[in-house]
């Protein structure tokens, strides 16, 4: 009877360190849980990575320049007409669009007072806008916020526009067929916050 009690003693052993392994389990869970967060971290957070001095040359090769069209103010009850579109250049409204996430149009008098600030404008078509794209511009002006050097984000008031975004700024131009973060870095670090009125890099 005393072999049969040492035996059932033994098989219940196990019983007494099964918490332990799962104390291991769950701490190495909750490593893999940080470690997997801080990853996603690192990769949704590059658009709020400092710029550099100069963009990449090799994702502005298809940057368009355009002759300046003036800088004239003129009243907002004046009607504009611009030799690009969208407008990178000319007269423009007395007051500039500040920088954000806009779902409506926004007068194109304003943005170009804003791009002679030194802004980049970026126009979307809200057909190809997804959550995540929608994101990725937030943080994109989240990130550069200077009244001399915002990001401003836009639906494209064109019902069809010539690319699913386009990217402006002072005489500049670049439209991409597809969402690309580091084609958008690049031309940030190209030509933010180097407006003709009070260029600030």
């Amino acid at each position: 009877m005393g072999e049969k009690k040492r035996r059932h003693g033994e098989i219940k052993q196990p019983s007494r360190w099964r918490p332990w392994l799962w104390i291991v389990i769950g701490i190495g869970a909750l490593g893999l849980i940080a470690a997997i967060g801080v990853f996603q971290s690192s990769q949704t957070s590059f658009e709020a990575q400092p710029l550099p001095k100069r963009g990449d040359a090799n994702l502005l090769k298809n940057v368009q320049s355009f002759p300046s069209e003036g800088t004239e103010h003129v009243p907002e009850s004046i009607q504009i007409t611009y030799n690009t579109n969208p407008p990178t250049s000319g007269r423009h409204y007395g007051r500039e669009t500040p920088g954000g996430f806009y779902v409506e149009p926004r007068p194109a008098g304003n943005l170009v007072h804003s791009l002679e600030h030194g802004a980049v404008v970026i126009y979307y078509d809200p057909a190809q806008l997804t959550d995540e794209i929608r994101q990725s511009l937030t943080r994109f002006v989240q990130a550069h916020r200077d009244p001399w050097a915002s990001v401003i984000v836009v639906p494209n008031p064109d019902p069809k526009p010539e690319a699913p975004f386009i990217l402006t700024a002072w005489t500049k131009m670049l439209k991409l067929e597809h969402y690309d973060v580091p084609t958008i870095r690049a031309f940030l670090a190209e030509y933010l916050g180097r407006g003709p009125e009070n260029p600030v890099r």
